[in-house]
C-alpha cells in the first residue's frame, strides 16, 4: 500500500520521479479545475474533457521538466492555456484553408469565431483583403469571388498562370498571418 503523501509538493516530487500514484492524486485533484477553465474558453464545439485528458497527458509527458519547488498550479493552468491556445489556433487554421480552397464570406463567421473575437471576423477579413496589394487583391477576387480559373484570370489580365498562383499563394498568405494575430489578440484578450 502506498505512503499518504500529505503535501502538494511530495505529490509533485513524486510524478517528477514518475510515480503513477502520484499522478493520479494530482489528475484527481485538478481535473475539474482544468475542466472549468477550458469550458470558459473553448467554443462548444471543442470537449473540454479532452482538453483535460490532453492536459494531463502532457503533464506525463513532460514530468522531468517540472519543479517541486515551484507552484504547480500556475505550471498546469500553463499547459493547459498553450493547449487551448492550439485548439484555437488550428480552429482558424481549417477555416483559413478553407479561405484558401472556396472562398466563401460566411465560412469564416460561426459559434467558435463569434465566442472568441471582440469584433467581427468577416468584418476583419474584408479589411485585411483591402490592405493587400491593389493588383494582388485583384487577382484574389477574380479567383475568390468572382470563381474564376487560374487561365481565365491570365487570359483577362494577360499575365501568365504562375503569376496568377504567386499572387494568389502570396494574398492566402498574408491573410493567414494577419488573422491568427487577430485571433491571438483576441485570445489574449480573455486572459487579462
Amino acid at each position: 500500500m502506498e505512503k499518504l503523501l500529505h503535501t502538494e509538493k511530495e505529490l509533485v516530487t513524486k510524478l517528477k520521479e514518475g510515480d503513477s500514484f502520484a499522478f493520479e492524486v494530482l489528475f484527481y485533484k485538478y481535473r475539474n479545475k482544468v475542466k472549468g477553465f477550458a469550458v470558459k474558453l473553448v467554443p462548444t464545439q471543442v470537449d473540454p474533457e479532452e482538453i483535460v485528458q490532453e492536459v494531463f497527458v502532457k503533464l506525463w509527458l513532460k514530468k522531468e521538466f517540472i519543479n517541486p519547488d515551484k507552484d504547480f498550479q500556475p505550471y498546469l493552468f500553463s499547459i493547459a492555456k498553450n493547449l487551448i491556445l492550439d485548439h484555437l489556433k488550428s480552429a482558424v487554421n481549417r477555416k483559413l484553408y478553407f479561405v484558401g480552397e472556396h472562398f466563401q464570406n460566411d465560412l469564416l463567421v460561426d459559434e467558435e469565431l463569434d465566442y472568441l473575437m471582440p469584433e467581427d471576423a468577416e468584418e476583419k477579413l474584408e479589411k485585411l483583403i483591402d490592405e493587400i496589394p491593389e493588383r494582388r487583391r485583384e487577382i484574389f477576387r477574380m479567383s475568390r469571388f468572382e470563381g474564376l480559373s487560374y487561365k481565365q484570370i491570365a487570359v483577362r489580365l494577360n499575365i501568365s498562370e504562375n503569376t496568377v498562383d504567386s499572387q494568389i499563394r502570396n494574398a492566402l498568405a498574408f491573410l493567414r498571418k494577419e488573422f491568427r494575430k487577430f485571433v491571438m489578440l483576441a485570445f489574449l484578450y480573455f486572459f487579462q
